[in-house]
């Protein structure tokens, strides 16, 4: 009992260096006690971890993104606005009324004016070379150039040619004149098999016999109609002008199936196709 009575009486004598090894011996437990807590806290994050490497997880389903990317791409390019025929807001009906009293209602838009014109028919402008005979003076042919300017070409007429000559035709310039050039003549030159000639402006080849002329369309012709006014236009050529409805048009072009006409007074062009018989 003694002893205890001392030692308590040590104690309170030196009771800040009892608390200080008190303290400290905490310390010390307080470090190894964490240090355990980390080791297992790094154990347990190592385990989540390799569970996720080798854990296989369904991938999630795609996005269905169709009707977003369609009205994305009805944004970018979004649909013309047609103010023209069949809507009447902007185009309202017109009604015409002739020279002779009739009344036109203009449902289509093409009742009137160079959309009603039609084509009654196209015809080609050819350019024909035909052999007519050959003797010791040369050859005979005959060339007809139905598109020339010059009313004198556009009907056949007969030249005399030998090998090697050419012949004056429409086109080119006064210092490089089109013409006809006979390059060849194959076979006996009083009896040839066949003529070969050479376009100078073009440089195109051809060859004619007794039995094959030479046939090329150059330009052509075309009969319009106008039905509202009950008008016809014969054998129009290229740059002729017509007029109807109180306008005057221009025809710029011509081909096999189609006929091009220009309004003179603000150049819009009206192409009319031609109607298969």
């Amino acid at each position: 009992m003694e002893k205890v009575k001392k030692l308590l009486e040590l104690c309170r004598l030196n009771y800040e260096k009892v608390i200080l090894v008190l303290s400290v011996l905490t310390l010390g437990l307080g470090v190894v006690a964490l240090w355990f807590l980390s080791a297992k806290a790094q154990e347990e994050a190592e385990g989540l971890t390799r569970v996720y490497n080798t854990k296989k997880v369904k991938a999630p389903a795609p996005v269905a993104m169709g009707t977003y990317t369609a009205a994305l791409e009805a944004a970018r390019n979004p649909a013309p606005i047609s103010f023209g025929l069949p809507h009447k807001v902007f185009t309202p009906v017109k009604w015409i009324k002739t020279s002779d009293g009739r009344i036109i209602v203009d449902r289509s838009g093409k009742s009137v004016g160079p959309e009603a014109l039609k084509i009654d028919g196209v015809k080609a402008l050819n350019m024909v070379v035909r052999l007519v005979s050959s003797g010791p003076d040369g050859h005979v042919i005959e060339l007809m150039i139905e598109a020339a300017d010059r009313a004198e070409f556009r009907k056949p007429r007969p030249f005399t040619v030998k090998a090697d000559e050419k012949i004056r035709i429409p086109g080119g310039t006064a210092r490089n004149p089109n013409q006809i050039w006979l390059r060849e003549v194959k076979g006996a030159a009083e009896n040839p098999d066949s003529l070969s000639f050479e376009i100078t402006e073009t440089k195109e080849r051809f060859e004619v016999t007794k039995d094959k002329a030479f046939v090329r369309a150059d330009a052509y012709v075309a009969d319009l109609s106008y039905p509202p006014e009950n008008r016809q236009f014969k054998t129009l050529r290229r740059d002729a002008v017509i007029g109807f409805g109180g306008e005057e048009y221009k025809i710029v072009e011509i081909s096999e199936n189609e006929v091009v006409v220009s309004n003179r007074l603000n150049d819009k062009k009206t192409r009319l196709k031609r109607t298969p018989q």
